[in-house]
Parts: C-alpha cells; sequence; structure tokens
C-alpha cells in the first residue's frame, strides 16, 4: 500500500512537471549603467533550456526600444536605448517555452533604475568647489574637489581633472581623487601655456585639451608655440602632452571639440571652420567631414553634429555626411529664429529661440523642445526675460536638459577670472524634457553628467 501510494504521488508530480512550463530563477541588470550605457541587458535566468523567444513576446514598461535573444537558459533583454532615471520598469515575457516539455509559462521581473546626478562648479571667495548634486533632493549636494583657483573640470575614470590658475595667467593641471584629502597628482604641461578646454571621454582614459601660450611680458612676441592646439593625454598611461597634427602636418587648432562614445575618436570643429574625425588613440588619421562655421555639438546618440551657416540652423548625419536643415517650428504661432540646438538619441532636439515682438525691435530668448511638427513647447524663460540662457548639455538619456542661466543681464556681475569668466550670479537650471517641469535650481555652472 505505501508504495503505491508513493507512485501516486510520483506519477502526481511528473505529470504537474509536464504541464507546466520553465520557472524564473534569478535576473540581473545593473541599475546604474541601464540609465548611463545604451546595449545594456537585463539577464533572465531559467530553470531549463529554453526555446526560442521573439519580441512580439515581451513588454516593457514604460515602453523602450529593445532586442532579445536566448541562450540555453538564458533570456537576455537588451535596451537600445538608456533608461530614465529613478523609475520603476517592468518587464514581461509572454509564452516562454523549454526544449523538454511543450508547456509555456511566463516571466515577469520590475527594477528601479538609479537616480541621476549632475556635476558643476561653484566659484566663491572663499574657494572652489566641483559639486556633485542628484536631481532628486534639494541643497548644494556633495563637495566632490574644493581647491582655489579652479578654471575647468573633467570627470575621467573615477578621478577629477582639473586645471587650475596658475598665478601667471597660465594654468596647471591635476589629478585629484575625489572626497576630503584625496590624493592630487600634477600633470606636467608645457611651459608657459594656459588649458582652453578640457574634454573628457565618456569611457577610457585618453583626455583631450586645448591649449594656448601665454605672452611673456617684456619679451619679444612671435609665432606661438601653442595657439588653441588640440593635445591628448593619457592619464593611464605615461601622461605626456601628445600633441594633434592635422592634415597638414602640424598641429591641429581647434575651437571645439568631443569624444564620440568609444572614448578614442575625436569630432573636432578647427579654427577653419572645418569639421573633422580624428583617431587619437590608433592610427592619429584625421578624416575632413564637412565644412560649418558653427559648430553647437552631438547629439545623444553621437550619429548627428549641430551648427549652423548664414542660412540657418542644420545637423550632419556622421554616417552618411549628409548635411540636413534644421528649421525651428512656430511657438505658439509666432515665428522663432533658432539659436544652439542639440538633439536627443530620437527625432526631438532642444533649442534656444529668439521670439521677436510685434513691432520686431526686441526679442524674448526661449528655450523649448521641437520634434519638427510645425510647433514647439516651452522648457524654459527667464523671469520677465531679463535674463540670458547659456549653454546646454542634455543627460545622456535624453531625459533632462541642464542649462546656464544668467537671471538678470543688467544686474550681472563678472566674477574676474581671467579663464572661463561667468558671472557671480551665474546658475544652472535643470529641466525635465518631457514635461517642461524644473526639477532643481543649482548656483554654479559647467554641468556635466
Amino acid at each position: 500500500m505505501l508504495a503505491g501510494a508513493l507512485a501516486v504521488i510520483s506519477a502526481v508530480f511528473l505529470l504537474l512537471g509536464a504541464l507546466q512550463g520553465p520557472k524564473l530563477s534569478s535576473a540581473v541588470v545593473d541599475p546604474q549603467r541601464v540609465t548611463e550605457q545604451a546595449g545594456t541587458q537585463l539577464r533572465l535566468f531559467a530553470n531549463q533550456p529554453l526555446t526560442e523567444v521573439t519580441a512580439e513576446q515581451v513588454t516593457v514598461s514604460p515602453p523602450a526600444p529593445f532586442t532579445v535573444s536566448v541562450q540555453d537558459d538564458l533570456l537576455v533583454v537588451q535596451f537600445d536605448q538608456r533608461l530614465r532615471y529613478s523609475t520603476e520598469y517592468t518587464v514581461e515575457v509572454r509564452d516562454v517555452g523549454a526544449t523538454a516539455r511543450d508547456a509555456t509559462s511566463d516571466f515577469t521581473h520590475r527594477f528601479t533604475t538609479a537616480p541621476g546626478s549632475v556635476l558643476y562648479l561653484d566659484r566663491d571667495e572663499a574657494g572652489d568647489e566641483v559639486l556633485s548634486a542628484p536631481l532628486l533632493g534639494s541643497g548644494r549636494g556633495e563637495v566632490v574637489v574644493a581647491a582655489e583657483g579652479i578654471q575647468h573640470f573633467a570627470p575621467v575614470e573615477g578621478v577629477i581633472v582639473l586645471a587650475r590658475d596658475d598665478g601667471a595667467g597660465g594654468s596647471l593641471l591635476e589629478s585629484v581623487q575625489p572626497g576630503a584629502g584625496g590624493a592630487v597628482e600634477q600633470i606636467r604641461l608645457p611651459e608657459g601655456v594656459r588649458v582652453q578646454q578640457l574634454i573628457a571621454p565618456p569611457i577610457g582614459t585618453l583626455l583631450g585639451v586645448v591649449l594656448t601660450s601665454t605672452p611673456v611680458e617684456g619679451e619679444a612676441q612671435g609665432i606661438p608655440p601653442f595657439s588653441n592646439t588640440l593635445a591628448v593625454i593619457d592619464l593611464a598611461g605615461d601622461r605626456v602632452v601628445n600633441p594633434v597634427v592635422g592634415l597638414d602636418g602640424t598641429p591641429l587648432s581647434i575651437i571645439t571639440g568631443e569624444f564620440l562614445p568609444d572614448g578614442s575618436t575625436l569630432i573636432v570643429h578647427a579654427l577653419d571652420q572645418t569639421v573633422v574625425q580624428v583617431d587619437v588613440a590608433g592610427s592619429g588619421l584625421v578624416l575632413p567631414i564637412d565644412q560649418v562655421p558653427t559648430v553647437y555639438g552631438l547629439s545623444t546618440d553621437a550619429t548627428k553634429l549641430t551648427g549652423s551657416d548664414s542660412f540657418g540652423g542644420l545637423y550632419l548625419d556622421l554616417e552618411s555626411g549628409e548635411e540636413v536643415r534644421l528649421n525651428p517650428s512656430l511657438f505658439e504661432g509666432e515665428l522663432a529664429f533658432g539659436g544652439e540646438s542639440i538633439f536627443t538619441s530620437g527625432e526631438v532636439w532642444v533649442q534656444k529661440v529668439a521670439i521677436p515682438d510685434a513691432t520686431g525691435g526686441a526679442f524674448r530668448t526661449l528655450l523649448v523642445a521641437d520634434d519638427g511638427s510645425g510647433a514647439s513647447r516651452l522648457l524654459l524663460r527667464t523671469i520677465d526675460d531679463r535674463g540670458s540662457i547659456g549653454s546646454l548639455a542634455v543627460s545622456p538619456n535624453d531625459q533632462f536638459v541642464a542649462v546656464e542661466v544668467t537671471p538678470s543681464v543688467v544686474d550681472a556681475v563678472p566674477d574676474g577670472r581671467r579663464v572661463n569668466g561667468r558671472p557671480t550670479s551665474i546658475t544652472t537650471v535643470i529641466v525635465d524634457i518631457e514635461t517642461g517641469a524644473v526639477v532643481r535650481t543649482l548656483e554654479g555652472f559647467s554641468p556635466v553628467w
């Protein structure tokens, strides 16, 4: 009787197992990285090998583009774009089958992405500070680095690189470990130079610097060795300043530059208005792309470069090399004149526009979001239109834009710095691109995501 009962129970369990599909054993996703890098994966582990899963079986909420694949007992959902900060995502996979049986089951996994933050520079008579401010919260944020005479800063692989005033019109370059009492290492620069810009890579340790020789009082001024000269420093290598050579064999003088996502290729706007692509890690190849008088910046997915010429705004498709006109839409039915613009990874761009009054004798400057549909929507304007809107920095996941704002142009007082000077009243305003809501206002400038 006992043996018979056990046989019946075993048969029941075998039948239940045959009727049940595979089970979700565990799931792995990096909540920080998924907001910073496209292509991050959610890895779902089953208790047995799985059959193929198609994209039609998967739902991601809130919606996000993805691809899906199966490797034995591992189901991978790869997000094509960066996800939103501080957001709960639900991933449902329907009718998941196993290779060993016909039964199917559904997988569901929920995760919350990490909150976002922004770095910025706050100058004060008591000293200068680089701070990290979370998007959710209040106050100034946390001091990352404090030092005298900060001209520029750049985060590179866990350290903060500072260009500081050397007291003689030039610059000192330092690598600083974040936090109180962090180790400081000086990076040797050529004698008598000023750092005009620091160009931080999205990954890796190659730092771009733009150098200009400083005049020496009482000495005859010939051709300076450095004049807006682009150079690269490998912070993980010998830390030598290596000038980048242009097509004519001389050091490349530039207006500005940005790294592509690989951290080893620069898109550069040269002083002769040529846009070039430079491989700074390998061959040093310089590839001309186009000629553009004004360049604004790369889209968040690094496929478009916005700029303008005498005919108005434009963008360059970096894959095809095609030049496309970028005409601002009407704002509340009024004609808008476009200024600085930055594309998100989709078809939406953030742009400064000027709206003339009825007489055409005065303008108000606004920040808008535009999708080319014929009507833009407001993101930011200053109180009574007394202020000015400065540089823009769109978050890597297209969720926010950080904007430098001077609240009142008439009342603005310069901070007296010879390099990278700003009004003392300058603030950084962070706006949600989708809703137009202001989420943070910080007393400082040069926001870096």
